[in-house]
């Protein structure tokens, strides 16, 4: 934690027109109403848009220049190629070597404040996980899951950056799996959609969800305290299978997990309609990783203000469409 900073005055926000960026940017509006907010994104958002908004790839070289000739005393990196898509490579591009150029950016600036969009998954589902992941759990992602597997990579780089710039406060969020009024993604549309719910090999796993305005001020509490290192983003409670198949009125119905990874994959590998979500997913419902966020509560006396019964009932109202 670094003290006696002042609060962000220039704020520069990659992904601003995601979910996760738009929140930010309203909570941003709403706790420090005089800072100015620079837009970085593919596509321009129609609401709770940035003062200055650059418009283009996050692997353009153009974007550090733009970046730098706004000289951000603060750089907040959400851009991440979350839908799940077929061309791994251009994927794990956007993920990994997006994130290098950004930590690029920011020595270039240079920042005062680096803040970065990790994620909960990092700690993998394993028999052996604590009964609460935290921060010092042992980074473990699944790799046969995209999104994780590039996340773990990212905390890799941030790390090294961290050492390499003791000067910057560097920190990153893990949140749990995100949820708000209406978002649709993969994740949705397959709790939306499924006649059922299935146990792998019958265990009624537990899952977390955080409301995405609790993400956008526990991200905003983050940067006024000039944090540094990982926090986990996530209530207390968490939701069972069977408690979600309750709440979806459908049934949850036991599987053995090679079945359902064969499905999942197959599924996916013959662009069948109806699931999009990408097969190493499912390893994700077959062992805990439930975090504790003691250390935000802790160190910068946040708290929630949705459980996750609440936040991943809001996920069931429509009909905003985004990524988590």
């Amino acid at each position: 934690m670094t003290s006696g900073m002042a609060p962000p005055v220039r704020i520069a926000i990659t992904g601003s027109s995601g979910l996760y960026g738009r929140t930010l940017i309203r909570e941003i509006r709403r706790s420090l109403p005089h800072a100015v907010v620079l837009g970085v994104d593919r596509e321009a958002s129609t609401t709770d848009p940035p003062d200055h908004m650059w418009q283009g790839d996050i692997l353009s070289g153009e974007v550090c220049d733009a970046v730098v000739r706004f000289a951000p005393d603060t750089l907040v990196h959400l851009a991440y190629a979350v839908q799940p898509g077929r061309d791994l490579a251009a994927m794990r591009r956007v993920n990994v070597e997006g994130t290098r150029a950004m930590l690029e950016t920011a020595r270039a600036v240079p920042v005062s404040r680096l803040l970065v969009a990790s994620s909960a998954t990092v700690y993998g589902a394993w028999p052996d996980n604590p009964p609460r992941c935290d921060e010092t759990t042992p980074v473990r992602p699944l790799s046969d899951y995209y999104y994780s597997a590039h996340k773990g990579i990212v905390e890799r780089l941030l790390r090294e950056f961290t050492e390499a710039h003791p000067e910057m406060a560097v920190c990153w969020t893990r949140p749990a799996i995100i949820c708000g009024p209406g978002v649709t993604n993969f994740l949705s549309e397959y709790f939306r959609s499924m006649p059922f719910l299935g146990l792998p090999d019958g265990r009624d796993t537990p899952l977390q969800f955080v409301h995405h305005d609790d993400v956008a001020r526990a991200t905003l509490a983050m940067l006024m305290a000039g944090a540094t290192g990982p926090f986990n983003v996530a209530p207390d409670d968490a939701l069972t299978h069977r408690e979600i198949a309750r709440i979806l009125r459908v049934p949850a119905v036991p599987l053995p997990y090679a079945v359902m990874a064969f499905l999942g994959s197959l599924w996916w590998t013959l662009r069948l309609p109806w699931l999009a979500t990408p097969p190493g997913l499912v390893g994700y419902v077959r062992h805990p990783w439930v975090v504790t966020s003691a250390r935000l509560s802790r160190e910068l006396g946040f708290e929630f203000e949705f459980s996750a019964v609440e936040a991943f009932a809001s996920l069931l109202e429509r009909p905003e469409t985004d990524a988590p």
